[in-house]
């Protein structure tokens, strides 16, 4: 199965009798980019907790999203999920990889962002130790800065930290705009079921060409 066949018929019904997904929320006037986690130890096939192949394929359509947020002169954010190598900040993470301290470990070449996506002078990497990209950061103080209305995301991995940040973003009535071929994540049914649930309830689920066409039409809005 691939994309809206992955959620079944009862599903479907049942979120359409309770108006779950029957509204959109739009793309605002001042967008800004976030690209979560892309980093070494989640597109290698080796790393530990990897999301190979997926990443590494849809490595270039988030690439052609950043080229196309460079070229609108919007504001561009990654994030870098870290652990600290004594494991001090690791918390309550479940998978293995984190707990024992092989993958994102700060230092590490595995927790670098990809060279394919590497953030230009002036774009902000927001470090964070949690899935969230505001939980703890500065994210929401550099958004409110540049008077951010909407949230283009993408990265990794939908179902972890991209989901976090939707959850958060929505929280902080940020218009959030999930790129389809632009999240990724260990399975196909990870991605799939999690857009739908969230294009559902908190985020629009949105097409890369789309983006590229509102980005492409719109007219900057200048700060006050």
């Amino acid at each position: 199965m691939e994309g809206s066949e992955m959620i079944d018929r009862a599903t479907r019904e049942r979120y359409a009798a309770q108006g779950w997904g029957t509204t959109r929320i739009g793309f605002g006037e001042r967008p800004a980019l976030l690209v979560i986690d892309m980093q070494v130890d989640f597109v290698d096939p080796a790393g530990p907790a990897t999301c190979a192949p997926i990443a590494g394929d849809r490595l270039p359509a988030v690439r052609r999203l950043v080229d196309a947020a460079r070229a609108a002169a919007i504001p561009v954010f990654f994030s870098r999920g870290l652990v600290a190598p004594d494991l001090s900040d690791v918390g309550l993470w479940k998978g293995h990889a984190h707990r024992t301290g092989r993958s994102q470990v700060e230092g590490t070449p595995g927790a670098e962002i990809v060279p394919e996506l590497a953030p230009l002078p002036g774009e902000h990497v927001v470090l964070k130790r949690r899935p969230s990209a505001f939980f703890g950061t500065d994210l929401d103080t550099f958004l409110r800065g540049r008077r951010v209305d909407t949230l283009l995301l993408a990265g990794a991995s939908m179902s972890g930290c991209v989901r976090a940040t939707v959850l958060d973003a929505f929280s902080l009535d940020y218009r959030v705009m999930v790129v389809r071929e632009c999240v990724v994540d260990r399975t196909e049914e990870l991605i799939e079921r999690n857009l739908f649930d969230v294009d559902a309830k908190y985020a629009d689920a949105v097409g890369l060409a789309d983006v590229e066409a509102y980005l492409a039409a719109r007219t900057p809005v200048p700060l006050p």
